[in-house]
Parts: C-alpha cells; sequence; structure tokens
C-alpha cells in the first residue's frame, strides 16, 4: 500500500514544521510538497490526496475551492477565519471530505464536549464567559478554541454568538509587545 501523500500548505509555520516532522517518522504518510505564501499550490495539487492547512485564514477559501475542483480533501486547523470565509469552506464541504476544527486536541476536543454538557445541566440561571490566555505570538483573537468554546455556550442557550459574544480582543490584532499587559 503506498503513503497517504498530502501538501503541507503553511509549511514554514510552527504547525507546519510540527507536521512535516510527524510524518517524516510514519511510512503511511508522506509530505509531496511543502507549500507556504508566494508558492503555487495549484502546481502541486495533482501529486496529492489531501491538502492540510495552517497558513493564514485569508487564504483558506481559496484552499478550498481549488481542492474541491480538483477532488482532493482538506484538512484545516487554520483559525481567525470572518464568516464568508467559512460559508465557503462549508460550501467546498458540499463536494470534497474537509475537516474543518478550530483544534486537534483530544483533550481540547474533550472539553468541547464537557462545556456543552454543564451548560445544558447548568441552565440559565448560571453566566457564561471564556476567559482565554495565550502566548504573545498568537495572532488572532480570540483563538479557534476560544471561539468554539463560545459559540458552544451560545448553541446551548439557543443565542447567536454573532450577536450575543462580547470581545476584549477581537479580530487579526497581531502579536502582542513583551511589555504588554493582557487584561480580558
Amino acid at each position: 500500500m503506498s503513503a497517504f501523500r498530502i501538501v503541507m500548505n503553511g509549511a514554514r509555520g510552527r504547525m507546519g514544521r510540527a507536521i512535516i516532522a510527524c510524518a517524516q517518522a510514519d511510512p503511511a504518510v508522506r509530505i509531496v510538497a511543502e507549500v507556504d505564501e508566494g508558492d503555487d499550490l495549484a502546481k502541486e495539487l495533482p501529486a496529492a490526496d489531501c491538502v492540510v492547512d495552517f497558513s493564514h485564514h485569508a487564504v483558506t477559501a481559496g484552499i478550498a475551492r481549488a481542492c474541491a475542483e480538483m477532488g482532493k480533501s482538506l484538512v484545516v486547523g487554520t483559525t481567525g477565519h470572518t464568516s464568508g470565509e467559512i460559508a465557503a469552506i462549508r460550501a467546498a464541504a458540499n463536494t470534497i471530505p474537509i475537516v474543518f476544527a478550530p483544534n486537534f486536541s483530544v483533550g481540547v476536543n474533550t472539553l468541547f464536549w464537557l462545556t456543552r454538557k454543564a451548560a445544558e445541566i447548568l441552565g440559565s440561571d448560571f453566566d457564561l464567559e471564556v476567559v482565554e490566555m495565550h502566548h504573545r505570538l498568537k495572532q488572532d483573537a480570540p483563538s479557534g478554541t476560544a471561539r468554539r468554546l463560545a459559540e458552544i455556550l451560545a448553541e446551548t442557550r439557543e443565542v447567536s454568538y454573532e450577536t450575543e459574544a462580547r470581545h476584549g480582543r477581537q479580530g487579526m490584532v497581531g502579536e502582542r509587545t513583551a511589555s504588554e499587559i493582557g487584561v480580558h
């Protein structure tokens, strides 16, 4: 059986480098191309079974469309997407397999489940708040993980995340400075 062929998009980032290192240790997968800003993803797609994207939210919708056109599956770990970008990813999921997650940790996905259960059990008499802390290099706020936690809480209360969430830090705010003190 041949190895599963992956194009790693965002190859020079922290997650991209980590995934490439893991793939090198697993004979069942093979990185056929390492793509990053300025590289031609479309040129690399024919050799791949799947694209793994840990790049920048602004390019994910185009990647999803390209994968859909070529019948390639897609794994999206990039966060910070706008509602329009999310809609484009979901549209592509109508024709190709897509895994789109704000966090791939088993522990965090357990937290997602526990959050839903706690909100259901505690009911509407309890206040809902998500407080997050990240390293200063984190570009988007809230993180995909924190946003998903808040979305789960909104779903449980049957309210809109878009209209009911109140943010202390939101958008592509960039890295914090070494002297900045985050209070959220």
